[in-house]
């Protein structure tokens, strides 16, 4: 931006100064040469068609230099002197173009570990003064027709036709090694890593080789100060992952995600109590798609939000649209992810939306795992109250998995804890199992917050629970998660048809 708006200068004043002169003397000289009046003023006539004509030429030499450098700026990185991406790119291409049959080729990717952290630490114009070096560096150790570029502050990637006489993998060490050796000389504690593709096995064209190169160093920089080469399962997974990415964006776009329900129950009376709205997704292609496997991914790319909004509105619709939203159920339990709980203005965009869903928001329950609330107690004490001010209660699910369970219902008052399954499916055989299902169930009871046991599987678990005290379970013995029509059957059973069918 600072060269196009001085180049646009410098054009600027030469013509500025040019046209002043034309006009100043010009004029002068019509005076001089001329005294007939209808003379001079043919002359000026002709005078002003030739400023037209030497201005224009003029201007057009002027923007053509002005554009010859500027082109010739972008082609180079203004800190290290290295041609810029555009070039590198076009180079890579050309050259992979020109290989032969047998020929070989190498692109790496050299990227500098925490470098936010070297600029913070020792201030930008020493950390400048290591990348020139090191770009001098890798540009002075690179092999002869390798082509050199700085593609971000801190990555720098280089490419050559490989001979089979170079052993390639004692070379790319050699750049971790002149990477050391350059951060001790400026007396900064950093390490680098290298991903590497090679051609024709990782890639026959520029983009194909960059993304390889990219997924190569990205497996590096999980382990820091290391090496990858390019794994070709690496890049199918990648690929299917960045397809599923897109899928599940059209998915959530469209509305096809599916809801279903599981019941809760009343354990004194063995009557539903409440839902729990589980989401999911039949891929056109691909079909049935596991939570575990979809709602990972949302987090990942910030779409869990939008999941949430999906349901709640799914949800108000079905369950109304089934006459289930006058009372039949206390609560409609919906979950949130630990990003989207943790996310402020996400969770306050959630609460407004439940809330203008008139006739869901009076029952709906949030769930939220005992791990995501540990992030920050401050934080989540803050959310849970807010979230109870607008008349939403809620519920901490898989509770005593976090390992601070009794520091968090000091400090958090929370409406309803649901006890693991780990610990429910061991109540039969395990002595431990029953005694830390007892004294959260105890406990809880103590501080007047409901208690659900999840994963009930059987019969016996069912009485055992029922003898401790505990309120409320759910599990595949009491009810699966399934479709609103199966819901709404399930539901019309009553107590004496559930225990005969149990």
């Amino acid at each position: 931006m600072h060269r196009a708006v001085t180049s646009a200068f410098r054009v600027s004043i030469i013509y500025a100064v040019f046209a002043g002169f034309w006009i100043l003397f010009s004029d002068i000289a019509v005076e001089i040469l001329l005294d007939s009046p209808q003379l001079r003023a043919i002359a000026q006539t002709y005078k002003g068609l030739a400023f037209v004509i030497i201005t224009a030429t003029l201007l057009l030499m002027l923007v053509l230099r002005s554009n010859r450098a500027l082109e010739k700026a972008n082609e180079m990185d203004s800190l290290t002197g290295l041609c810029s991406l555009s070039v590198f790119i076009r180079s890579l291409n050309n050259t992979i173009r020109k290989l032969k049959t047998n020929e070989r080729l190498i692109l790496g990717y050299l990227d500098i570990d925490d470098f936010k952290q070297i600029n913070d630490n020792f201030g930008y114009e020493r950390a400048d003064a290591f990348l020139r070096d090191l770009a001098n560096d890798i540009t002075d150790a690179a092999l002869p027709g390798s082509v050199v570029s700085r593609l971000h502050a801190d990555q720098f990637a280089s490419f050559v036709r490989l001979d089979t006489s170079v052993d390639m993998e004692a070379h790319v060490r050699g750049f971790q090694r002149l990477f050391a050796h350059r951060a001790r000389q400026h007396g900064i504690d950093a390490t680098c890593c290298i991903g590497v593709a090679l051609f024709p096995a990782d890639g026959t064209n520029a983009k194909d080789m960059m993304v390889s190169a990219t997924e190569a160093l990205n497996m590096a920089k999980k382990k820091k100060n290391a090496i990858q080469y390019h794994d070709k399962a690496l890049s199918e997974k990648a690929l299917q992952r960045r397809q599923l990415v897109m899928d599940l964006r059209q998915a959530i776009s469209d509305e096809v995600l599916s809801l279903v329900y599981q019941p809760k129950y009343d354990l004194s009376t063995l009557t539903a109590c409440g839902v729990e709205v589980l989401v999911r997704w039949h891929h056109p292609v691909k079909g049935y798609i596991a939570p575990d496997v979809f709602i990972p991914l949302a987090e990942e790319i910030g779409l869990t939000a939008a999941i949430s909004k999906l349901v709640v509105d799914k949800a108000a619709a079905e369950l109304g649209s089934a006459g289930l939203l006058d009372g039949s159920l206390a609560h409609v339990a919906v979950n949130v992810s630990a990003d989207e709980f943790n996310n402020a203005d996400e969770m306050y965009a959630l609460t407004q939306f439940i809330k203008s869903k008139k006739a869901l928001a009076p029952f709906v329950r949030i769930e939220i795992t005992e791990t995501a609330t540990l992030t920050d107690m401050h934080k989540s004490v803050e959310i849970i109250s807010n979230l109870q001010a607008s008349g939403i209660t809620f519920s901490i699910d898989d509770f005593g998995t976090g390992y601070t369970s009794l520091a968090m219902l000091k400090d958090l008052t929370v409406d309803e804890i649901k006890i693991d399954r780990s610990f429910v499916s061991g109540v039969e055989q395990d002595e431990r199992s029953r005694t830390i299902v007892s004294a959260i169930v105890a406990m809880a009871q103590s501080f007047d917050i409901h208690i659900v046991a999840e994963g009930v599987e059987n019969a016996a678990q069912l009485k055992i629970l029922q003898d401790m005290g505990c309120q409320q379970a759910q599990g595949y013995y009491l009810g699966r998660p399934m479709a609103l029509h199966d819901l709404v059957k399930h539901l019309n059973q009553d107590a004496t048809e559930f225990s005969a069918a149990h």
